[in-house]
């Protein structure tokens, strides 16, 4: 009998610490799914301050176009650039892709480094070439940066009515310029 109990003890102690120990696991695992929902949470927080910021600094951008501050090249690439990184709707889409036209139909042009190697001739040519495209796309380009910046697009890509409600449906600013 004395065996008897003494197995029976030692089978309750193996039984408590395996518990014990699955408690702790389970205890451990509980807290992982919490910093990681917490982490998960802050992710998505900073994504979304991310993407304010990338909005904010179309309109920056848009504004400088607009007071000729700055090429529609470059202002095209700049607003590619950032909202390559911005996760737009379907709708919103069509109002952003005269820049990446103008970005497409100028990508073959060397920049920075590659542009300073450059001939005084093949920068000229090139500039030629720049502007030229950007004659063609002129219109359409300060039309889009205008209406994305005055807020007659909105972040959903839909325009505002003159008593600032929500249009169903807006033109896309798709144009078919440059290359044919």
């Amino acid at each position: 009998m004395n065996m008897t109990f003494t197995i029976i003890a030692i089978a309750v102690v193996i039984v408590l610490g395996l518990s014990g120990y699955a408690l702790y696991l389970f205890l451990q695992l509980r807290a992982r799914e919490v910093e990681r929902k917490l982490q998960q949470e802050q992710l998505e927080k900073e994504l979304a301050e991310r993407r304010v910021n990338y909005r904010e600094s179309v309109r920056v951008i848009c504004s400088a176009l607009l007071a000729d501050q700055v090429s529609l090249t470059e202002a095209s690439i700049r607003i590619s650039m950032l909202v390559s990184q911005l996760e737009l709707t379907e709708l919103e889409k069509p109002h952003y892709q005269v820049f990446f036209q103008l970005t497409e139909a100028t990508s073959h042009i060397p920049i920075l480094e590659e542009w300073n190697k450059l001939s005084k001739q093949e920068k000229l040519r090139y500039d030629l070439e720049r502007e030229k495209l950007e004659e063609s796309f002129s219109e359409f380009i300060k039309d889009a940066a205008q209406k994305l910046l005055d807020g007659s697009i909105t972040a959903e890509g839909r325009a505002l009515k003159e008593d600032g409600s929500r249009t169903e449906k807006q033109e896309p600013l798709f144009y078919s310029v440059g290359k044919e």
